[in-house]
């Protein structure tokens, strides 16, 4: 069975309680302290003003009850962001977004990085009638922001030729929403045509039961989801089933707890004991490698190198961790007795955006998920995709999942 699934892009980060006015015409105006750009050229209203040259970006949206041309520009005030709308008729009209209050646009700094002041978030996975979503991206106004949160994320349509506002939808136990205007996060996971993952939470710290035993996938990952109202508009929260019955989130669900582990080996290392000499280990004689320098690993899960393969062993077949262990940047080693690892991270390859499943083939004992990746120009402006490679999982005797197929997404 081959089942057409997609993907599409965004960020990271968090939150604060403070929303911001809704889409609304062009009259609100508000005072803010800084002018903010793209990650690394960031800059404030101190600083010099020939950086902050942007001044519109247009494009074609696919809206509710027809398609428009959406111009972006910066507002009066430092806080805001001018919408002009076009439609079919040339009928135009304006709205101001404004910041929630702590947080400043994501303006770029120059007209080269004119798409990155909006994601557009279009429905490429089939052909259910959901119109596209704009994403703005907030800065916090402060380098230590009280709630810890530097990014949020908030999302825009248009009906009708009006902007709307999509706000997020959390529902408690005992039924009752709770809105917000904006999420706490920047990156989303284009699963379903009107879905998104939002946060994938895997808890590698406690896999095994009081038995000694690999616990079930849906134990160890939490996957959180936003599911696309239009009538609202809004983005309903919500926690996606782990389970056999549900491949393609049981398949996402796998290759977040494969990706927890892998990053120790692909682009960080485990903790290191920084109280503990490095120890210079020479490369072999006629080697053109040059000597490493290996720190003390401090995690109470690894003791020596065996610990680290028996734990891979848990999520990967036996040639998959080899590769990991062998191949990758990271690397580990017992050192009188004790684990070592080499410090640093790997680099990454700039251009490569979110990686998601692209479609799936699903057997009695094996589940293969195509997946594709976004690219991005030496700008930041989004280019398409790549091939992100084939994740597969068998299922073993014992009834447990094992990775099969797998590589990381982001290393170089």
């Amino acid at each position: 069975m081959a089942v057409m699934i997609g993907i599409m892009t965004l960020v990271v980060s968090a939150c604060s309680d403070s929303g911001g006015d809704t889409a609304q015409p062009q009259t609100q105006t508000t005072v803010q302290n800084a002018v903010s750009g793209d990650d690394a050229l960031r800059i404030t209203e101190t600083e010099t003003a020939e950086y902050t040259s942007f001044s519109e970006y247009s494009f074609e949206l696919a809206g509710v009850g027809g398609n428009y041309i959406v111009t972006v520009s910066r507002g009066e005030q430092s806080e805001e962001i001018l919408i002009n709308i076009e439609d079919s008729t040339y009928s135009k009209s304006s709205f101001v977004i404004t910041s929630p209050t702590g947080y400043v646009p994501d303006f770029p700094l120059t007209d080269d990085y004119s798409s990155s002041v909006v994601n557009i978030i279009t429905n490429d996975i089939d052909d259910t009638d959901v119109p596209d979503i704009m994403q703005f991206i907030f800065y916090s106004d402060s380098d230590s922001p009280e709630n810890g949160i530097y990014r949020v994320s908030r999302f825009y349509t248009v009906m009708s030729g009006e902007l709307r506002e999509i706000n997020i939808v959390d529902y408690g136990e005992d039924g009752t929403a709770a809105v917000r205007d904006y999420l706490d996060r920047t990156m989303l996971y284009h699963t379903e045509a009107d879905k998104f993952i939002c946060k994938i939470t895997v808890d590698d710290r406690n896999m095994l039961d009081e038995n000694g035993a690999l616990r079930d996938i849906s134990e160890r990952v939490k996957i959180n989801t936003l599911t696309l109202d239009i009538t609202v508009p809004a983005l309903i929260s919500g926690y996606e089933e782990v389970s056999e019955d549900n491949p393609l989130y049981f398949g996402y669900a796998h290759w977040a707890a494969a990706n927890a582990i892998a990053q120790y080996f692909t682009v960080t290392t485990l903790n290191i004991d920084y109280t503990t000499p490095y120890i210079e280990v020479e490369a072999e004689e006629g080697s053109e490698e040059l000597s490493s320098y290996y720190f003390k690993i401090d995690d109470s899960r690894f003791s020596c190198v065996e610990d680290l393969r028996s734990y891979l062993s848990l999520i990967f077949t036996d040639s998959v961790a080899e590769k990991l262990m062998s191949e990758s940047p990271m690397k580990y080693c017992d050192i009188d007795g004790e684990l070592y690892g080499i410090a640093g991270d790997a680099a990454l390859t700039g251009n490569l955006g979110t990686l998601t499943f692209s479609d799936m083939d699903i057997l009695e004992s094996t589940m293969l998920f195509r997946t594709r990746q976004e690219t991005y120009d030496s700008f930041g402006n989004y280019t398409g995709y790549t091939d992100g490679g084939n994740f597969m999982i068998t299922k073993q005797d014992n009834g447990s999942w094992i990775v099969i197929q797998y590589r990381y997404p982001y290393g170089s």
